[in-house]
């Protein structure tokens, strides 16, 4: 399966029918947004079919956070039944839904923040939330209480997301130089005019804490390993040779991934307030 062509033509998508979701002119960056994350998307399209075998079109995948549509819109083409869910700003851009409806994918806006998923219980074999948890700035438990609510018993979730223990983070740690987003991020999160309404990593974690997160939800850990896009490694100049030398050893990756199988139900009585959440 040419998984690289199927992620490829559904970003060329994106050039044709420009979304520029908050109408700041922004089409451009979008495109070159999905580009760059090319490699990720190519990676769990992947990681999911090949969970996945025979009939594709009785298997219901939800993806959380599902932005310019590249993953789920894939993962259609695959033959999959796609759900989609993004931010209410999100959805309020009239070009991103119709991107979804011209692709047969069911697409709705939820903030996520002491909401209840708008899906039955048990009704998917596989939620995907890549590149969301971190940019959570309230408790992430009730999330992943909600996600094992949908999935059906030996559903998976399928986690990507930035490694806080990154060689790039622990060298700027070593310099006394901040992990998290600069300041000047703040401000440009509050600026109508720039589109980082979500941009913001406000806790990231280690390949260790997602584990522990997801099997204290009711989940077993099937599949865990560090990433790094392939595209970093095109190059034969002595930096990309460098770069194939130091991230061989895995645990300096920018990312990871997690998929774990659910297989029980949490029964945590969250106390929820606008203090703690």
């Amino acid at each position: 399966m040419n998984y690289d062509k199927i992620v490829q033509d559904v970003i060329e998508e994106n050039k044709v029918y420009p979304i520029d979701m908050l109408g700041i002119g922004d089409a451009s960056g979008e495109y070159t947004y999905l580009n760059n994350l090319k490699d990720t998307f190519v990676r769990t399209i992947r990681d999911v079919d090949n969970i996945f075998t025979g009939d594709k079109s009785s298997i219901n995948i939800l993806e959380i956070g599902s932005f310019l549509g590249a993953t789920s819109i894939s993962l259609k083409i695959l033959g999959f039944n796609v759900s989609a869910l993004d931010i209410p700003e999100f959805y309020q851009s009239s070009s991103l839904r119709a991107l979804y409806e011209r692709n047969g994918i069911p697409f709705n806006g939820l903030n996520l923040r002491n909401s209840k998923l708008p899906y039955e219980s048990n009704s998917f074999d596989a939620v995907i939330i890549c590149e969301v948890i971190e940019h959570l700035s309230f408790n992430p438990l009730p999330v992943l209480q909600e996600i094992n609510r949908v999935l059906k018993n030996g559903g998976y979730i399928y986690i990507g997301m930035p490694n806080q223990a990154s060689l790039v983070n622990r060298v700027n740690l070593l310099f006394g130089i901040s992990i998290h987003n600069p300041i000047e991020d703040f401000f440009k999160q509050l600026d109508r005019n720039c589109n980082l309404i979500v941009g913001l990593h406000w806790r990231e974690y280690t390949l260790n804490e997602t584990i522990q997160l997801v099997q204290k939800m009711g989940f077993d850990t099937v599949t865990k390993y560090f990433f790094f896009p392939k595209g970093q490694f095109k190059s034969n100049t002595l930096k990309a040779i460098l770069k194939k030398i130091v991230f061989s050893y895995p645990p300096f990756r920018r990312s990871y991934v997690v998929i774990g199988k659910k297989v029980s139900v949490p029964t945590y009585d969250f106390w929820l307030t606008d203090a703690n959440s």
